[in-house]
């Protein structure tokens, strides 16, 4: 009976911080009086929100009240490299450098401000989060569906060139 329950507990521990999909950034600069510029952090995605957490202080950000955000230029971190006799460190060389993305978050926070933030994060990480905030905002989603070239909607109403009817859902 033990080993079940330790063994339940475990699996559900371990589903729990896979759900929150978590990864370390960097703030690099925004009107957050609470961050300083420069200092790390992690950043952890749930359902309704995305949440910076420093060591003292956690910034919670509703999707719904992001009104915009943009992705940086992508910037590659050359390791350091060692002197050419140290063959140990031979397979440093051919790796690929890490790579990192900015991202400018700009959103209204609990007082009706109007706040930005710039996070430097990977850049696999970037595209995950970009895509999320455009998935749970619809202010931040460009208006461009692919459907428009193929369907009569309202949308695209003004493309038309003529008469006709408009698909209905």
């Amino acid at each position: 009976m033990r080993f079940l329950t330790f063994t339940t507990l475990t699996v559900l521990a371990g589903g729990l911080l896979a759900a929150a999909d978590a990864s370390s950034v960097t703030y690099v600069k925004g009107t957050i009086d609470e961050l300083s510029p420069n200092t790390g952090a992690t950043l952890v995605n749930t359902a309704k929100s995305m949440e910076i957490r420093t060591p003292l202080h956690s910034v919670e950000v509703p999707y719904s009240q992001i009104s915009k955000a943009e992705l940086g230029a992508i910037q590659s971190h050359a390791p350091e490299t060692d002197a050419p006799y140290k063959v140990w460190t031979l397979h440093k060389r051919f790796m690929t450098s890490p790579q990192t993305q900015e991202m400018t978050v700009a959103f209204t926070n609990e007082k009706g401000q109007n706040q930005t933030m710039t996070i430097e994060l990977p850049k696999k990480a970037a595209a995950g989060l970009f895509a999320t905030i455009e998935r749970h905002s619809g202010a931040v989603a460009d208006g461009n569906w692919w459907g428009d070239d193929y369907w009569k909607t309202n949308r695209n109403k003004d493309t038309w060139g003529g008469a006709g009817t408009i698909a209905q859902k």
